[in-house]
């Protein structure tokens, strides 16, 4: 039994007729007769009768049919599956990535992933930016994506800059930092601090908290979401803020060192391949970088 057999027998079941189901698989008559006869032979039953011009199914045929029919969907994957491998596409990925971009974003790009890449199978998490670098080193996932870390700790892992994004200093426009006309780190060290939260090896820490009074979360989503009710004040990418910046719930603090830009990127280890779903998914984030990053 052949699979091409198979999918002769499918497509004559459903025109009812050996000439259309020959037109359809570009063949010749004698060849799709033939291979059913095969087909029927092989198994030791009659699939299909012959009436005239016509054909129709017979009581085992039924039967069989929608196992016919699944045979062929299982062959098709395994063939599909086979071709992207040989074209360099990844059959499943293990993506990480921050929460630095908005998730209507990533919301878009897996649409599109999948859209273009139908066969990969993916997984996607969220972590905080200093967490990604040993999710990549202790090979829990294939891929890091985020704000790329000013020493690299790990020296085996490559990181690919793929553009900027500007981080800001901001609190409610009620907060007493957004009356001042100019703001000291004396200042920012008396109010609290809505800072980053990750897991090293050890416990629960905050990135780099310039008060000794601070609030530390998980995700920038938590940062901007804590600023905007006022708890405190914080560091926050600006694609993540702008819009409450033109509204005028936000302000950014007169700080000197109230913006800064930090790059994002791609983390992988130095001495893998990178994949077509790899090269695609940071082509899109670069065009995305390149086009929002710093628009007013």
């Amino acid at each position: 039994m052949k699979i091409s057999q198979i999918e002769m027998f499918l497509q004559a079941s459903q025109t009812g007729s050996i000439s259309e189901a020959a037109r359809k698989l570009n063949k010749s008559r004698t060849t799709v007769s033939a291979a059913l006869s095969a087909l029927e032979d092989d198994l030791g039953v009659k699939l299909l009768t012959r009436t005239g011009n016509r054909i129709l199914l017979t009581d085992i045929g039924q039967t069989v049919a929608n196992d016919c029919e699944r045979l062929a969907m299982i062959a098709n994957e395994i063939k599909a599956k086979c071709a992207q491998h040989t074209e360099g596409v990844e059959s499943a990925i293990r993506i990480a990535r921050d929460d630095a971009l908005p998730e209507t974003l990533w919301r878009d790009l897996i649409k599109k992933l999948k859209q273009t890449f139908p066969k990969t199978s993916i997984s996607v998490y969220v972590a905080p930016p200093p967490e990604l670098e040993d999710m990549v080193e202790q090979n829990i996932i294939d891929v890091a994506y985020g704000l790329l870390p000013a020493n690299h700790r790990a020296p085996r892992l490559h990181h690919v800059d793929l553009g900027q994004i500007r981080m800001m200093s901001v609190a409610h426009k009620d907060h007493p930092l957004s009356q001042l006309r100019k703001v000291h780190s004396a200042d920012l060290e008396r109010y609290t601090e809505i800072a980053l939260a990750y897991i090293d090896d050890e416990s629960l820490k905050p990135v780099s908290p310039k008060s000794t009074n601070y609030i530390a979360l998980a995700f920038y989503e938590y940062l901007r979401n804590a600023v905007v009710d006022g708890t405190g004040w914080s560091y926050v990418p600006d694609l993540l803020i702008k819009d409450r910046l033109r509204d005028g719930t936000v302000k950014v603090i007169k700080h000197n060192r109230a913006m800064s830009w930090q790059p994002y990127g791609e983390i992988v280890e130095q001495e893998s391949r990178r994949g077509a779903v790899v090269q695609w998914l940071s082509d899109q984030l670069e065009d995305y970088l390149l086009d929002h990053s710093g628009a007013e």
